[in-house]
């Protein structure tokens, strides 16, 4: 458990029942209703499958073999 949350919870514990309770609800509507901050609803992996068509050239030589390489090769 990381130290942020140990602090919390010690700090929790030291409220009344009712208090408690009222954190808890506010916590739990206040959750709900933001979407989560790392997550973009933008941006979908069906969005992302072929967003770089036609932006990256690979050489007709790709996959021939490299001259600097051809003593390793023999």
């Amino acid at each position: 458990m990381s130290p942020l949350l140990e602090k919390v919870l010690a700090e929790i514990t030291q409220l009344n029942q009712q208090e408690q309770r009222q954190l808890i609800s506010y916590l739990i509507t206040h959750y709900q209703q933001q979407p989560h901050p790392l997550t973009n609803p933008t941006i979908s992996r069906k969005n992302l499958f072929g967003c770089m068509q036609g932006k990256i050239k690979i050489a007709d030589d790709f996959n021939a073999p490299l001259k600097d390489f051809a003593e390793y090769m023999e």
